[in-house]
């Protein structure tokens, strides 16, 4: 308030005038900075309440994959386990049966379909048949129900 009363004074006729003003535009211009600046401050919090709303979103799905990721990983560990017993059955079964000569099943015959679903599986191709090579996967003979004793 005393700011305002010094720079008001009594002109020659009586009433207040200003003793000190700026030129004009002057004020103005910071103003229009001012509410360009609100303008921009207001679109920034917009888009961070977007990014926002776009992390909670990716969270939620990260903790959703992470569910089906340790349900997974349950069921890898089961059938890891699953493998291992019938890789030691089978091993054993592999020395030991008729059909299983030179560490290749001469029971089994695979298809050309069957070698190309079980990719990564030792198959030997004997004169056109294709047989499981056993001694490289035991679990074959881990799982076969016509094992016969040697």
């Amino acid at each position: 308030m005393a700011a305002e009363a010094l720079a008001l004074g009594v002109g020659r006729s009586g009433s207040v005038q200003a003793l000190i003003e700026p030129e004009p535009g002057v004020v103005e211009k910071p103003d229009r900075e001012l509410e360009e600046l609100r303008g921009k401050v207001e679109h920034v919090e917009e888009e961070l309440a977007e990014l926002g709303a776009a992390v909670k979103s990716v969270q939620s799905q990260v903790e959703g994959y992470a569910a089906v990721l340790s349900l997974y990983e349950q069921r890898v560990s089961k059938l890891e386990a699953f493998h291992q017993a019938a890789s030691m059955i089978g091993g054993w079964k592999a020395q030991t049966c008729l059909h299983s000569r030179n560490g290749v099943c001469g029971l089994w015959r695979l298809s050309r379909e069957a070698t190309e679903q079980l990719h990564g599986i030792a198959v030997e191709d004997e004169a056109g048949v294709y047989r499981v090579r056993v001694a490289e996967a035991p679990w074959f003979c881990g799982l076969c129900p016509l094992y016969q004793r040697a």
